[in-house]
Formats: structure tokens, C-alpha cells, sequence
């Protein structure tokens, strides 16, 4: 049965032509022996500091703007912007010490980005529990038995009332279903923060070598 000759001009007409019949096998293994493009790689960033969930912990996710929209929607449904962080991080200041000679590092937050709320107060807490962690250190260096006392003193109290612990299984973005009203970080439930308590308890008694150790390795650079 010979084809509709209307159909035939059609196809002689058509400038692209027909896609050749490739074999599916021997396609896929043509594409899978290429070299990968390296546009796709994934970069590895390295961690530092102590782990904290991402929630209140200041580890600011840098986006473009477009897609900072996108992820307050998706993923942090009450994600702020930079100057709120920032705002967090100057009333924090109001309610935190600082041992004698430090003062507030300037915080920078990426203008195309976003934390999630509590942030900047969260930040500000670690600030001060470095300080007062180096400061004992210092302290214990030079014998100075009541700047020892109070570094203890007011680290006790940073994890009494400004440190909480994220429930197991928890997600990164946690954060309390009530926040408190006062500064506050997270930790995330992987004994970290009973390794802290322990370092205290160890610097308590004599024994400074991992408060030393953690000061050196959460001190802003």
C-alpha cells in the first residue's frame, strides 16, 4: 500500500531529520564511559567548631535570592532574613556576659541568605561560651584561683539556662515547639554536650588539657 503523497512532501520539506535508530544498550554504555562533568561534582566544605543542629546553631545557608524563597518555603517554613539575625545577635548581647577584656565580635551574615530563627542569639551564646571557656584557661595558667571560679560559675549557668539538647532523631532545623525567651543554642543529641560538662568537671579538678583544647578550636577566626 503505497503512503499518502501529501504526507511524503511533508517529510522531504521538514529541514531536521529523522533521528537515526541507535541501539538502547549501546547508547547507555557510550554515556556511562564518558568522564563526569565536573559541573556536577559535589564540593565537600569542611566542619568546624562544635556539632550543633542547623536550627538555631549559626550555620547560614548562602542562596541566591531567588532561591532563598524557595527554601524558607520548602524547608525552614519560618526561615528569616540577615537583619533579623542580626537583631537577634545584638539583644542577645544584653542578656550574655563576657569575661573581663573580650568584647562582641561583628557579626556578618551572607546578604543572599537565611537562618532560621533564634540564630543570631544561638551564636551569640557559643561566643560567650568560648570566651569564658578560654578565660578559665587563661585563668588556670596564671594561678588566678577567682577568675577560675567565676569562668566555672558563669559556664555552669550558660548550660543550665542557655544550652538545650535536641531530641533524638530530631531533624537539623529543630528547634523547641516553645523557644525560650532568653538566647539559647542546640545541640544536637550525640553526647556532645556531656562531653562539655565533663571538660568542666576535669578543668574543676585540675586537669585543663580539653578546655584548653576547646578553646583554641571555637575561638573566632
Amino acid at each position: 500500500m503505497k503512503k499518502d503523497s501529501t504526507l511524503l512532501r511533508l517529510r522531504k520539506a521538514n529541514p531536521y531529520p529523522l533521528p537515526a535508530t541507535v541501539d538502547e544498550g549501546d547508547l547507555l554504555a557510550r554515556i556511562t564511559a564518558q568522564p563526569p562533568d565536573s559541573r556536577l561534582r559535589r564540593r565537600v566544605t569542611p566542619l568546624h567548631r562544635r556539632g550543633l543542629v542547623l536550627g538555631v546553631s549559626f550555620a547560614v545557608m548562602a542562596l541566591l535570592a531567588s532561591t532563598a524563597y524557595a527554601l524558607s518555603t520548602w524547608v525552614f517554613s519560618s526561615a528569616v532574613k540577615p537583619d533579623v539575625t542580626k537583631a537577634e545577635y545584638r539583644r542577645a548581647q544584653d542578656e550574655l556576659r563576657l569575661p573581663p577584656g573580650y568584647s562582641w565580635p561583628v557579626l556578618y551574615v551572607d546578604p543572599n541568605s537565611v537562618t532560621s530563627p533564634g540564630a543570631g542569639g544561638g551564636h551569640a551564646v557559643l561566643i560567650s561560651q568560648n570566651a569564658w571557656e578560654c578565660y578559665w584557661a587563661k585563668a588556670i595558667r596564671n594561678g588566678n584561683t577567682a577568675a577560675q571560679r567565676r569562668a566555672h560559675t558563669e559556664l555552669s549557668t550558660l548550660l543550665a539556662n542557655n544550652i538545650l539538647v535536641a531530641p533524638i532523631g530530631a531533624p537539623e532545623d529543630w528547634r523547641p515547639p516553645n523557644p525560650p525567651d532568653e538566647p539559647y543554642a542546640v545541640f544536637a543529641h550525640d553526647g556532645g554536650l556531656n562531653w562539655i560538662r565533663q571538660t568542666y568537671e576535669l578543668a574543676a579538678t585540675g586537669n585543663p588539657r580539653r578546655l584548653r583544647q576547646s578553646c583554641r578550636a571555637n575561638s573566632p577566626r
